[in-house]
């Protein structure tokens, strides 16, 4: 028994000193710490991660190590295995280098709290509770680079609590104009806190509610939308101690327009209208004064889902040249516009004369400026008074008047400028000789005749204008072209005198009236346009047609601005229609049709040969437009009869009278 205890002892001392032995070569199982700070915090927060004693893993000439550093729901044993305990968790930061700070292996880190788990084979948000922070070490080997990730949990944080985030309740309202009244609640604010409420950067005191936080961080309160807000998004922000949130609010606006486009143009201008904060889906009314005009087909003609709406309306052509209202309907919103309508054709002015000596009198005419509007008449910046004539542009917005160079105006040129609204136009104006001191006054001396010619439309039958100076007051002026009168006008007491009247048909080109108060006699040009129309087109009968007599050849009708538009019409044996081809000839008919009678169609009857016939279009002005193709057909009279069936006839009934004959003779004879 003695020895049986004697080798257990000396089994033990020798299991004893083998472990004493074994005891350097294991390395020591130190102590890895992770801190963080804070220890609580919401979602976003940041967190601030720290690992000490990590002397095991002090990078070396062989290795470097790595933290990896991971959010976790699971409450887990450090030198576990991290997949074998940890099922709900983000990696949210990696290869952190572990390094020797001389006294210590650390890291450092920051890493943020995720909304939510989704790495780990449980997925979940992050609710208010409790969380880990584990860290587990990547080994690098340096001279490979090869990577091999140790699988034990080597670092656990202390617990992380997750506080709930301060929230807002969706605003009531969410929209509004600007002065509206905006219910505000929110929850997990710090409790018992006072309430800072700004819209954008504007800070605003509360209408009426809560100005600080509950006992449980919550508060119903009522702000009031600043009155110069302007419309679109705003950023709402409540603040109570380090909790703060925020929505947005979006102030609405009144039915608006955008600039019109064009804001200016004459009659007949298509303008673009665009309007926004209007009722949504809502049918559109557009008004030009008191006229309602539809919006251009494609173009909208109500009101988007967005209240906004994008439309084209036509100004009406017989819209007078001044400003006017278009207003812009859409149930309950409404609101205007201003559209100014211009005159169709370019301010024009002239001057009789242009040059003279200080004092002189002169004519100033103009035309197509606004109509019925004062007109302001300046030499350089001096205002000149008009001594006879017109102080307002008539009704189709013209004028001819008179005004007097100053006395005093020196040599040289000057500039006249006449004014109406807001067009100004200018001519220049030579003094001729130094100003008189103190010029003694004379008689206004006759003028020699002058004339202006006001022409802006060259079509037969457009307006034109003749303005005159110089001539016999009282008397009356006689216009002609030709030898034929075409205009008359009564001269006033001041020798001048203004009609207006249309331009006659005559022959384009450059013509020349000739004007006389049966003393003065002088001339003045114009022009007729020469822009020959368009050619019709052929509508029947159609080419190769078998025309019976009487027939209607048709065409369509062609339109010009010089009227009236009349038609000449051939028909010929000859498709070249040469001169002794052409077997009827029809000029200045009115209408885009000619019937051909019976009578004028016995030659064309005669036989079944092919004839050709065509067209051509004549304006006002005697321009003439191409002749059509020649379009061929035959014809044939109203009664043609067979000539077989003519001759059948006269046999047979040469045949019966001559049987009747015979008959009578025979029944004679038997009498006597």
């Amino acid at each position: 028994m003695k020895r049986v205890k004697i080798l257990k002892l000396f089994s033990i001392a020798l299991v004893l000193s083998l472990m004493v032995l074994a005891i350097p070569a294991v390395p020591a199982l130190a102590v890895n710490d992770v801190t963080i700070s804070p220890v609580t915090g919401k979602i976003n927060d940041i967190i601030y991660v720290s690992g000490t004693n990590f002397d095991s893993y002090t990078p070396d000439a062989t290795y470097d190590y790595y933290a990896n550093i991971y959010f976790a729901k699971d409450n887990a044993n450090k030198n576990t295995p991290f997949a074998a305990n940890v099922h709900t968790y983000n990696l949210v930061e990696t290869l952190i280098p572990i390094y020797d700070s001389g006294t210590d292996t650390v890291f450092d880190a920051s890493i943020v709290v995720p909304a939510s788990l989704t790495e780990g084979s449980v997925d979940a948000n992050v609710t208010p509770g409790t969380y880990y922070v584990y860290v587990t070490v990547t080994r690098v080997t340096i001279a490979s680079g090869l990577e091999t990730s140790l699988p034990n949990i080597l670092g656990k944080s202390p617990a992380f609590t997750v506080t709930a985030s301060a929230t807002l309740d969706p605003l009531s309202p969410a929209t509004g104009s600007a002065g509206t009244d905006v219910s505000i609640s929110g929850a997990n604010f710090p409790a018992s806190t006072a309430l800072v409420f700004k819209f954008d950067t504007m800070t605003i005191t509360p209408k009426s509610g809560d100005t600080s936080t509950r006992s449980s961080g919550i508060f119903i309160s009522t702000i009031t939308i600043p009155a110069g807000a302007t419309a679109g998004a705003h950023t709402i922000t409540v603040t109570a101690g380090a909790g703060s949130a925020t929505a947005t609010f979006t102030v609405t606006a009144s039915a608006a327009l955008d600039p019109l486009s064009p804001a200016t143009g004459p009659a007949g201008t298509e303008v673009n209208i665009v309007g926004s904060n209007f009722p949504v889906s809502t049918a559109l009314v557009f008004k030009f004064d008191a006229t309602t005009i539809p919006a251009k087909s494609g173009t909208d003609a109500a009101t988007r889902s967005n209240g906004i709406f994008i439309s084209t309306i036509t100004v009406p052509a017989g819209a007078a040249a001044g400003a006017h209202t278009i207003t812009v309907t859409a149930g309950t919103g409404s609101t205007t516009a201003t559209f100014t309508v211009t005159v169709t054709a370019t301010a024009v002015i002239d001057l009789s004369p242009e040059s003279g000596l200080a004092g002189t009198e002169i004519y100033i005419t103009g035309a197509n400026f606004l109509a019925s509007t004062a007109i302001i008449f300046k030499i350089d910046s001096t205002t000149l008074a008009v001594t006879i004539g017109d102080s307002n542009t008539n009704a189709s917005g013209s004028f001819y008047s008179r005004v007097t160079v100053p006395a005093g105006t020196a040599s040289g040129d000057h500039t006249i400028s006449v004014t109406v609204g807001t067009v100004t136009l200018t001519k220049t104006f030579t003094v001729t000789s130094a100003p008189t001191p103190t010029p003694t006054p004379t008689p206004t001396p006759t003028p020699s005749t002058a004339i202006n010619v006001v022409q802006n439309d060259f079509n037969v039958g457009a307006p034109i204008g003749i303005g005159g100076a110089g001539f016999a007051a009282g008397s009356t002026v006689t216009i002609k072209y030709g030898g034929v009168t075409k205009a008359t006008a009564q001269v006033e007491t001041n020798g001048t005198f203004q009609v207006i009247f249309e331009i006659p048909e005559i022959q384009p080109g450059a013509r020349e009236f000739t004007i006389s108060d049966g003393i003065n006699t002088t001339t003045a040009n114009f022009v007729v346009e020469t822009t020959a129309p368009n050619a019709p087109s052929i509508l029947a009968p159609e080419p190769g047609s078998k025309i019976k007599i009487p027939v209607t050849f048709d065409w369509d009708n062609v339109t010009d601005p010089s009227l009236p538009v009349t038609y000449d019409f051939q028909i010929a044996t000859d498709e070249n229609f040469t001169a002794d081809s052409i077997i009827l000839e029809k000029d200045a008919l009115t209408d885009s049709v000619f019937t051909l009678t019976e009578a004028e169609g016995l030659e064309l009857a005669s036989d079944n040969a092919s004839y050709f016939w065509r067209v051509r279009s004549v304006d006002g002005a005697l321009n003439e437009s191409d002749w059509t193709a020649a379009s061929d057909f035959s014809a044939s009279g109203p009664s043609t009869f067979p000539r077989w069936a003519l001759i059948l006839i006269i046999v047979f009934g040469a045949i019966f009278v001559f049987g009747l004959g015979f008959w009578l003779g025979r029944r004679m004879a038997y009498y006597y």
